[in-house]
């Protein structure tokens, strides 16, 4: 019986440290991208406080397994991210092809680290 009751309090420890060292984690992902109209438009699940961010793109035009050619310069976009689905639309003119964008999420305060970094693919038609 003691043995139980040693088991079921060092599990209730755990979970009371996984709630404490994850409180106010913030939690970004990135849906496949979707290029329409001249944007590239993608959405971002986000969990955590609000907070005012910077999501950048670095697009390349994929021409085959092994080589890679970047389109345009790293675009930024001012965004504030709260709970839930966050749009963001990068306004360039693409060709049809297979590309690859590194999308990045960084906070707006000088210095700040990266919240999340995303390689997704996607084709132009």
């Amino acid at each position: 019986m003691r043995k139980l009751v040693l088991i079921l309090a060092a599990i209730i420890v755990c979970f009371i440290a996984v709630i404490i060292f994850t409180a106010g984690a913030v939690s970004v992902d990135a849906e496949d991208p979707v290029y329409q109209n001249g944007y590239l438009v993608t959405a971002f699940q986000y969990s955590g406080e609000t907070k005012d961010v910077w999501v950048q793109c670095v697009i390349f035009r994929v021409s085959d397994i092994l080589s890679s050619e970047q389109v345009g310069d790293v675009l930024s976009l001012p965004d504030t991210f709260s709970k839930g689905r966050e749009v963001c639309e990068f306004p360039i003119d693409l060709p049809p092809g297979s590309y690859s964008v590194r999308l990045y999420v960084r906070e707006r305060d000088e210095g700040s680290a990266r919240l999340a970094a995303f390689i997704k693919n996607f084709e132009v038609i």
